[in-house]
């Protein structure tokens, strides 16, 4: 990739270079701008203190390098301080710098130089973001600098200890001896932490926070530390990716800039160099002739930022050994600028970019503008964010209130109780579900509807056979209560019936297979079975008991079918307004399951006993109030049926006489109905009259007659059970679901006193146990009040700016 070339031409720095305000030390302090500056930079400290960087991109000033570089002198030199040096916590940890000059303080407050500490934990144990971050008050008013580098230390540890107390660490001791510093690492919790030590600087003389990220590592002596190289360069990665994070890349002269990570990783990043400011450390290691490399680089001429290039000497190892103070450090950074080749040539023009103190101000000068440009679009996210933080809190369900836990628990309970009552009444919108439970009545009408026997006359249509449509019975897989004790000896039975040479005799047990058609000879077999005194042409009821019996037969399976499946439809229903309920409450969920389950396997108990009854009703003896339609329908089944066996062809069925007319004498029979009717026979039809003057034998009468009955009284028994049967389901079975839930429910629970007082909950912390919010509703709940209490927070500190 290649970058534009962003060249800093002589114009625009002669410019800056005639503006000596600029770069004096105090011009920050003491112009107008400078009061804005405070401002701002405030403001985003109480930002950060709410928690706004976890939800917005903040203006923030990140100092990142190659371990090495000079970054720990630079941020002392940028900061006013001493810092930890060498191995150990110093590089593991992340540390936060906030420095405000006198101006900023309130009346009050002292004007000496201070510092407080604060340990930031916004990451758990395993590394995971907390949702609301926690700020722990380390150590404050420290007041002599030359103290604060042990606290810094001491809090660095309290961040890599988070398991204890952090005020254990109040008053460690610490050794400078390598053997002491590898022990004293080996004793925390963590190699390395996400969270953050925050130093508070007060009356510094400067407004600026920084952010000091852990030194860039490429290798490590131990395999188990390799680990920390990914980790370190994904914590800068996650600082520095951030649109709004002015990148101070650290970049030092002693080695190549090719071979520095942080180079790379700003380009991709920030590939115009729009926020990156190249710091160029230990100019003084430069060697000889290669000075021209560095003079490009800070002019800009190669990896050209668009935010240009400072150059800063910090004290070295063998300075800070001979105990080089600060004022010390800065006089002699001044000296070396002033007298090295080739920066002195360049001063005049450059040295604004020269010196901590430069860099400083410039640091603080681009914060400020980042900030102060940012502010409305920060204002705008913070109130959408709100916005969709108090959706998403109205989505989940209320809080309960524990100190009327139980009021709630049963207003809970009848809330649902009502939403079951109105899926089973199909009572409003509610529809669904009823119509599934009509959908399975119409089934079961079906099944019974589709046990009507079907006669015909002629043998070949019937199979062929004289036993066609008489089966063994199989054993049944209804329960007991719904089956005769003696299915088992059927099959044989009839075998031995049909195999003997007299005429055969069926019982009762050997019904005729109605899924099949029923020809005459069938029904001569059932009538013949069923004679014991009768004479010819008188038929015996009982072959009319038998038929009954046989279409009557599966009756029961299907009641049974029925209700089953409306129970599953049922147990659907509830549980899926038990999880819509109290999908919350895991412990109230659990147990209502359980008894809604008991209370509806006792009901449906109750109901095959009711069916029971109803098909034991039926297959008693055949039975009907209704005579006259019996009677009709009887005598409309007798004239059809003459009617279709006189219309068969010739040499099918049973002999007997045919009268039926040819096509000449329709126009005679129809002047004999006409006559009939002229004198008050109007019922009369050609087929009925033909009927009547069909000549027939006994055996033909007979069958007719059982064929009649049989018809008939499906007619009236059917529609009586197809009825019957789904009344008693919705009745004992839903009705009463329905109707008994509530208190069901509230007296299994323990919430109501029953009349024997058990499981009744004396106190209310069995209440509270099952009101207890679920795991992941809990979290979620806890979450979001933590992001809107944050949020509210960012919200009013950014609309209350300036005011």
């Amino acid at each position: 990739m290649v970058w534009p070339p962003i060249i800093l031409t002589t114009n625009m720095n002669s410019e800056d270079s005639n503006s000596p305000s600029l770069n004096a030390p105090t011009f920050l302090e003491t112009s107008t701008y400078s009061s804005r500056t405070k401002k701002l930079l405030s403001l985003i400290n109480t930002l950060r203190d709410s928690g706004a960087h976890i939800d917005l991109d903040l203006p923030t000033v990140v100092v990142c390098g190659n371990q090495s570089a000079g970054k720990s002198s630079l941020l002392e030199g940028l900061c006013g301080i001493t810092l930890p040096r060498g191995d150990g916590t110093c590089t593991r940890c992340v540390t936060e710098v906030r420095l405000s000059d006198s101006a900023s303080q309130r009346p009050n407050q002292s004007k000496e130089w201070s510092c407080s500490i604060k340990l930031r934990f916004e990451f758990d144990v395993q590394g995971r973001a907390l949702g609301k971050h926690k700020e722990v008050v380390f150590k404050s008013d420290i007041t002599e600098k030359s103290e604060l580098e042990l606290w810094v230390r001491r809090a660095q540890k309290a961040v890599l200890n988070p398991n204890s107390d952090a005020n254990k660490f109040l008053d460690v001791k610490f050794e400078n001896s390598a053997k002491f510093r590898d022990k004293d690492a080996k004793s925390n919790e963590l190699k390395f932490s996400r969270n953050i030590v925050c130093l508070e600087i007060r009356n510094s003389g400067v407004n600026l926070t920084l952010i000091d990220l852990p030194g860039i590592i490429r290798s490590v002596e131990s395999r188990e530390d390799s680990q920390y190289i990914d980790l370190i360069q994904d914590l800068v990665h996650t600082y520095i990716k951030k649109d709004r994070t002015i990148v101070v890349a650290t970049i030092t002269c002693k080695d190549e800039i090719e071979n520095q990570a942080i180079v790379n990783w700003s380009k991709e990043i920030d590939p115009y160099g729009l926020r990156t400011i190249g710091v160029l450390t230990k100019p003084d290691t430069i060697e000889a002739a290669t000075h021209d490399k560095w003079v490009s680089i800070l002019l800009g001429h190669h990896y050209n930022l668009k935010l240009g290039y400072w150059m800063v000497l910090n004290p070295s190892k063998a300075d800070l050994d001979r105990g080089v103070t600060l004022e010390e450090a800065r006089k002699m950074e001044a000296e070396f600028f002033s007298t090295a080749v080739p920066w002195v040539s360049l001063s005049s023009q450059y040295g604004h970019r020269f010196g901590t103190e430069h860099l400083r101000n410039e640091l603080s000068r681009q914060l400020s503008i980042s900030i102060d440009s940012c502010i409305p679009d920060m204002k705008l996210k913070t109130e959408e964010f709100l916005q969709k933080t108090n959706t998403e809190i109205m989505k989940l369900p209320p809080r309960i209130n524990k100190e009327n836990a139980r009021y709630e628990l049963i207003n809970l309970i009848r809330q649902f109780c009502s939403n079951v009552g109105n899926n089973i009444s199909a009572h409003l919108e509610f529809k669904e579900f009823y119509q599934k439970v009509k959908g399975h009545f119409e089934v079961f009408k079906q099944n019974v509807m589709d046990t009507r026997p079907v006669f015909v006359f002629d043998e070949k249509k019937a199979g062929g056979s004289s036993s066609s449509s008489l089966m063994p019975s199989l054993p049944s897989l209804l329960p007991s209560f719904l089956s005769s004790s003696d299915d088992s000896k059927r099959s044989s039975t009839l075998k031995q019936k049909q195999n003997s040479p007299t005429s055969p005799s069926l019982n009762r047990e050997d019904l005729i297979d109605v899924s099949r058609p029923i020809s005459l000879s069938d029904l001569r077999m059932v009538i013949e079975s069923q004679k014991g005194r009768e004479l010819q042409g008188y038929t015996p009821y009982s072959a009319f008991e038998f038929m009954v019996l046989s279409f009557q037969k599966h009756w029961a399976k299907f009641a049974a079918q029925c209700v089953l499946n409306i129970s599953s439809e049922l147990h659907l229903l509830t549980s899926k307004l038990v999880d819509e309920s109290f999908g919350r409450f895991a412990n109230l969920q659990g147990k209502l399951r359980f008894i809604l389950q008991v209370y509806q396997s006792e009901i449906y108990r109750k109901t095959l006993d009711a069916l029971t009854t109803l098909i034991q009703m039926e297959r008693k003896s055949p039975f009907t109030m209704n005579t006259e339609d019996f009677a009709r329908l009887k005598s409309e089944a007798l004239v059809d049926f003459k009617s279709i066996y006189e219309s068969r062809p010739s040499g099918t069925g049973m002999p007997g006489g045919s009268i039926y007319p040819q096509t000449q004498g329709k126009d005679s029979l129809n002047r004999a109905v006409s006559a009939l009717h002229d004198i008050g026979y109007t019922n009369v039809t050609p087929q009925a009259l033909l009927s009547k003057l069909s000549p027939t034998t006994p055996v033909l009468d007979e069958i007719f007659q059982i064929i009649s009955s049989t018809d008939g009284y499906f007619s009236i028994s059917s529609k009586r059970y197809v009825d019957n049967v789904p009344m008693t389901i919705d009745f004992t079975f839903l009705e009463a679901f329905k109707n008994g839930i509530e208190s069901e429910s509230l007296q299994k629970l323990g919430v109501l006193k029953s009349a024997s007082g058990e499981n009744y909950l004396e106190d209310e912390g069995g209440i509270e146990y099952l009101l207890k919010e679920g795991v992941e509703v809990e979290e979620k709940r806890k979450q979001l009040e933590e992001t809107r209490e944050r949020l509210s927070s960012v919200w009013k500190s950014l609309n209350e700016f300036g005011f």
